[in-house]
């Protein structure tokens, strides 16, 4: 959610449940008043879609006409809720629908798909046609949390979805249709991890913050209140 990028545009999340969607529509109003040709992916989960900030967005975006995909990741649970029980409409991207944008679904199992649903809609917002809101159907085989029992949904239900993990999906593509060999694929799978397992001791081998951090950027002047104790 915190992760952030500046250099490749990666502008993170927000420790707001659907707090982001706005700030995609903001970034996308900078480069049209920019002139710079970029597009801005605003990605929300399904637990998003009812937040007052994604309508708000579409519709600035529609009336200012503004270059940026809303795409939702809807894997049908918002934390442990289904959206069976959260909204009566069967695709969330048909919200949208009113503000006469593109609102396309697609299954978010089949990276093929999602690439070609994608290329679609930046170009239509490139190309000076507006916004669209993009469902990408998919589905999470972990809990929300470490802390989740998934008590929502049954063994059966997880296990249907298994097949369809789009890793495994590309992993097969590589072997039948490249020829990759099975030796290359582990040595890509042990490299990824390895680069997961140096990021992590990177982190917990980083110092604390100076306490001073806490208030930076929040005041203009110095700090009176804070002694040297703090």
């Amino acid at each position: 959610m915190h992760f952030f990028d500046k250099e490749n545009r990666f502008f993170g999340g927000h420790g707001i449940v659907g707090g982001q969607i706005g700030l995609g529509a903001g970034i996308a109003f900078a480069d049209k008043y920019n002139k710079t040709n970029r597009v801005t992916v605003s990605v929300f989960g399904d637990g998003a879609a009812w937040q007052g900030m994604l309508h708000e967005s579409i519709n600035l975006a529609k009336l200012w006409n503004l270059p940026v995909v809303f795409v939702c990741e809807n894997n049908g649970y918002a934390m442990g809720t289904s959206q069976a029980r959260t909204t009566v409409v069967d695709s969330i991207a048909s919200i949208a629908s009113y503000q006469g944008m593109p609102t396309p679904v697609c299954d978010g199992m089949d990276p093929d798909a999602v690439a070609d649903t994608m290329a679609e809609v930046i170009e239509h917002a490139r190309s000076g046609k507006g916004p669209s809101l993009v469902e990408i159907k998919t589905y999470r085989f972990k809990g929300h949390s470490m802390s989740d029992p998934q008590k929502y949904r049954t063994r059966d239900e997880l296990n249907s979805y298994r097949d369809q993990d789009p890793i495994q999906t590309v992993k097969g593509y590589l072997l039948e249709t490249f020829k990759v060999k099975e030796d290359v694929i582990k040595a890509i799978d042990q490299a990824v991890k390895e680069e997961v397992a140096d990021c992590i001791e990177f982190a917990e081998n980083s110092p604390w913050p100076d306490n001073t951090e806490v208030y930076k950027d929040i005041y203009q002047d110095e700090y009176p209140f804070l002694t040297d104790d703090f």
